[in-house]
């Protein structure tokens, strides 16, 4: 079964019935401790922008992390979780490229929250997550049942 999960900047736009968000562990937007005042049953997921910054999500786009430093990320500044921990953040158009970084340096490849503002809510193949559409105030993004390194060991 999969779930509904909200992000933006600021917290207070997110709507108040959320049960899943995501939010920035670094950089400007930073919002993590506004999300878990805001949502203090949430689950609540960290996304770093800085590949030497720990979280659970790194998102790799301009003005972020690249692809090369998502392999970095993986393998140095996380290197303590697993891989099949921890997830990184693409639009589907670079995704080619993050993938081949990882098979290029010969690292175990991540979990994939991709997006695509598509407004279609399905969860590509190889991939647990999918932001499929944005307002002027958040993103939404559906994800699996199961997101490994955000819910619960099964």
């Amino acid at each position: 079964m999969s779930r509904i999960m909200y992000d933006a900047v600021t917290p207070s736009n997110i709507p108040a019935t959320a049960t899943m968000v995501a939010g920035y562990a670094d950089g400007k937007y930073a919002n993590i401790p506004q999300l878990k005042a805001r949502f203090p049953h949430a689950t609540v997921v960290s996304i770093a922008v800085h590949h030497t910054t720990a979280a659970q999500v790194l998102d790799v786009e301009p003005g972020c992390s690249s692809a090369r430093e998502a392999v970095l990320w993986c393998t140095q500044t996380m290197a303590h979780t697993s891989n099949k921990e921890l997830t990184v953040y693409c639009n589907t158009s670079t995704w080619p490229t993050v993938r081949a970084a990882f098979r290029a340096a010969r690292v175990t490849e991540p979990n994939y929250w991709v997006a695509q503002y598509d407004n279609k809510p399905h969860i590509p193949d190889s991939a647990v997550a999918k932001q499929y559409a944005s307002n002027k105030k958040f993103d939404t993004s559906v994800v699996s049942g199961h997101w490994p390194g955000i819910d619960a060991a099964h």
